[in-house]
């Protein structure tokens, strides 16, 4: 149960702290002094979204922390699987800084946003316009059935799940040989369009830079013959810079003889004037080769422009084109010797769907039991609630009433459920959302709430104006639930009903003040004396009269005898 709440920052509250009981705490006050926020800081340590907006004006952090106390293993094992050691005293804590940053612990322990949240869960159970919300998505209905028998469909749902994965892994296999007969020729007929197609090809390894580098020679084939011929003349033995170097060799040869410095330099020159010549030469080969010949420009440009489409088609280069090559005839010489194989997988399809059918039409069986139960207790639940003639209807959409092939089985099998509900007589059964008012789903919600209860482990039940849009004698009926609720589980509720209030065990008044400059919500316990006069104003509206005070004095009077005779 929920023992203290420490709240710092939050909206409205500056720095408060409250103890809670384990039976029927119920927080009073008017609106807008800040009830809600309360309970949006429990949520905001529970683990529910984080919303910037929460945090106190001016301030730059806020810090809830919600300390508990428990006996419920499920909790306990979280704890053990988290690495947290349990105190007996369980304390979540949450922090959400101004950049909206967010920092999660238990019992001091770092941990994720999502890992809190579990515990949490374990913990407390909350009703609010969050809930209501949920009730009305069909999405949700389903879980909602299960939720009163977590653990029936456990070995049904086992099984499903290790035959969704035996059939997901036949068919994987099935699609890697073709997945049909008839996918397997038209995979064969591809495969085989592509290998021809990269053979009849056939590049090699580093072509394609090869041929660009000669593509791009022959479409410069003009510009480079002109600097070829241009070089060529300037280098010429008779009249270019390889004559003049020849004098200037015969120059220096005649007078070698006097001196070892002139007869190296002319060493030199006579070196450089060879390596000269067979520049001149290799220039003159080389423009003599240079002839532009168009047919061979469009020939080198096709097949780089083959080599280009099948490096789009099966990779960037040329040597992952090869591998897929590589990998083709391996998966086509697998497809060719796969047709006994796609029969053994095809029968091994037919058994796993024909399992699947059976499990899962085992599952809807078990699940219109829960559904009937389900009907049945919430019937009695609205009764009580003065809803006698309300009705609740778990309608099996789309039921699947015989076996073929193909279905598509989820972990959840064939069911996909909606909430029926008519909430008086004669009234045909419509869509849950269609169909309710603000009233009755308070009503609906609470009487829910008080089925699911029993198979959960929380011991904490928060209701966030549970009696809205609802008065006289169903506020007292709505009253009573919540008192019996409350005498197995710790219960907070916030509340504007008197019946409702005056079942409590221990009220936190909150108010609202402000000294001009600043607001702020605070909250104190209320003696039995400030209870009733509590209830009293309550009741009428007004500041209290001697009559509003006997009428409050009673009311609190038949409820405690209402919670002896519940004992």
């Amino acid at each position: 149960m929920l023992k203290t709440l420490k709240i710092k920052n939050v909206a409205l509250i500056k720095d408060l702290e409250l103890d809670f009981d384990k039976a029927f705490n119920v927080l009073m006050g008017e609106t807008g002094a800040g009830k809600s926020i309360i309970f949006d800081a429990l949520g905001f340590a529970l683990g529910d979204k984080a919303d910037k907006n929460l945090l106190r004006t001016g301030e730059h952090l806020m810090r809830v922390s919600a300390s508990f106390t428990t006996e419920s293993l499920e909790t306990k094992e979280l704890l053990k699987e988290y690495g947290i050691e349990d105190e007996g005293l369980i304390i979540l804590t949450r922090t959400m800084s101004a950049d909206g940053r967010t920092d999660n612990r238990i019992n001091g322990n770092l941990v994720t946003g999502k890992m809190l949240k579990a515990v949490a869960e374990t913990l407390v159970d909350t009703y609010g316009q969050h809930e209501s919300t949920m009730l009305l998505n069909t999405k949700n209905h389903l879980g909602l059935l299960e939720a009163l028998k977590p653990s029936y469909l456990d070995i049904e749902k086992e099984r499903l799940r290790v035959l969704l994965n035996e059939y997901k892994n036949v068919l994987g296999q099935m699609k890697d040989v073709g997945g049909s007969f008839e996918n397997r020729e038209r995979e064969l007929e591809l495969l085989t369009f592509q290998i021809d197609e990269i053979e009849n090809i056939s590049p090699k390894d580093g072509e394609d830079d090869e041929l660009s580098s000669r593509l791009l020679e022959l479409s410069n084939a003009e510009r480079i013959g002109a600097s070829l011929s241009q070089a060529s003349n300037l280098l010429d033995s008779t009249g270019g810079v390889t004559a003049k170097l020849k004098e200037a060799l015969r120059a220096l040869t005649s007078v070698s003889q006097y001196g070892e410095r002139i007869k190296g330099v002319a060493e030199r020159l006579s070196s450089s004037l060879l390596e000269l010549q067979d520049i001149s030469e290799e220039v003159e080969s080389i423009a003599s080769d240079l002839v532009f010949d168009e047919a061979e420009f469009e020939r080198v440009d096709k097949r780089l422009d083959d080599i280009k489409a099948l490096k789009r088609k099966f990779g960037g280069s040329i040597e992952e084109v090869k591998n897929y090559l590589v990998q083709a005839k391996e998966k086509r010489q697998s497809l060719e010797n796969a047709e006994e194989l796609l029969g053994t997988l095809s029968k091994e399809k037919t058994r796993l769907e024909g399992e699947l059918y059976k499990i899962s039409k085992e599952i809807t069986k078990k699940r219109k039991e829960m559904a009937l139960e389900l009907e049945e207790k919430m019937k009695v639940e609205l009764a009580q609630l003065g809803m006698k003639n309300s009705r609740l209807k778990v309608d099996f959409k789309s039921e699947i009433n015989e076996f073929k092939e193909d279905i598509a089985y989820t972990a959840n099998g064939l069911d996909d459920v909606e909430f029926l509900f008519s909430a008086n007589a004669g009234e045909s059964l419509k869509p849950l959302g269609k169909t309710i008012s603000g009233g009755e789903m308070s009503r609906f919600m609470l009487a829910l709430k008080n089925i699911l209860a029993e198979k959960s482990s929380v011991e904490t039940l928060v209701f966030d104006e549970v009696d809205t849009g609802i008065s006289g004698e169903v506020g007292n009926a709505v009253a009573r639930k919540i008192a019996t609720l409350s005498k197995k589980y710790q219960v907070l509720c916030i509340s504007h009903l008197p019946q409702v209030c005056a079942m409590a065990d221990k009220y936190v008044f909150v108010t609202k003040i402000s000294d001009g400059k600043e607001t702020e919500t605070k909250a104190r316990i209320l003696n039995l004396a400030e209870t009733i006069e509590k209830l009293s104003a309550l009741s009428t509206g007004q500041n209290a009269s001697k009559a509003s005070l006997e009428y409050a004095k009673e009311l609190k009077e038949r409820a405690e005898e209402f919670k002896k005779m519940q004992a």
